[in-house]
């Protein structure tokens, strides 16, 4: 998958993230080159793209429908004190946002639907999807664009908690079951879950966007 030169930038930009309101933020995404954008001017198509120029075509919302009422189911359990179910769910949800952004950076290295598919079928386990998909698509390893866009320490955060839900689901014969979870992980994995929007938003315009510019 070679990455083609279809898009020039028109001049430099900027991610403008999305304002905090206490649920999942809102996002505006160019049909055309991929930019994401929390700026609400954006959400006017007749404002040209800082990337592409494009004026045509709907400006769709990101994230999607679906992550959005996850989102919001978890921040319910979260004020109800769930603080278990807090942590699975937002572990689910930021496997299908990665998911999502590995499936853009392909797309954008020019892999047909039925190659992405594939790809996504044969990789399911998140620590692949992380530790060998992610780099072979970028040329760098998660942790180093994580800490080059400002977040350095959320990949070792989102690997513990990951490991917690997963000792807290799963019978373990080496290191055996965690029967319970203390309330502070599941403040942890909230601030986990409004940190992974800025910075898979940072990852898409740095690797799904600026694969339309130069090559």
């Amino acid at each position: 998958m070679s990455k083609k030169s279809r898009f020039k930038q028109t001049r430099p930009h900027r991610t403008v993230f999305a304002p905090e309101t206490g649920e999942a933020p809102l996002y505006w995404e160019c049909p055309v080159c991929g930019y994401i954008s929390g700026d609400p001017q954006f959400m006017d198509g007749n404002q040209p793209c800082p990337i592409c120029g494009a004026t045509d075509g709907e400006r769709r919302e990101y994230p999607t429908e679906r992550i959005r009422k996850l989102d919001a189911r978890i921040r319910e359990y979260n004020r109800q004190g769930d603080h278990e179910i807090v942590v699975i769910l937002v572990m689910a949800l930021l496997e299908a946002v990665l998911e999502d952004i590995l499936d853009r950076i392909m797309s954008a290295h020019g892999a047909t639907l039925q190659l992405r598919k594939m790809v996504m079928d044969t990789q399911r386990a998140i620590g692949t999807r992380i530790g060998k998909l992610f780099p072979a698509l970028v040329g760098e390893e998660f942790e180093e664009a994580a800490a080059e866009l400002g977040y350095s320490d959320f990949p070792y955060r989102w690997h513990q908690l990951r490991e917690v839900r997963n000792a807290f689901i799963h019978d373990s014969p080496f290191n055996g079951a965690r029967e319970t979870m203390q309330p502070r992980m599941g403040d942890e994995a909230m601030e986990l879950l409004d940190q992974s929007y800025k910075l898979f938003v940072l990852l898409n315009n740095r690797f799904v966007t600026d694969g339309f510019g130069e090559g």
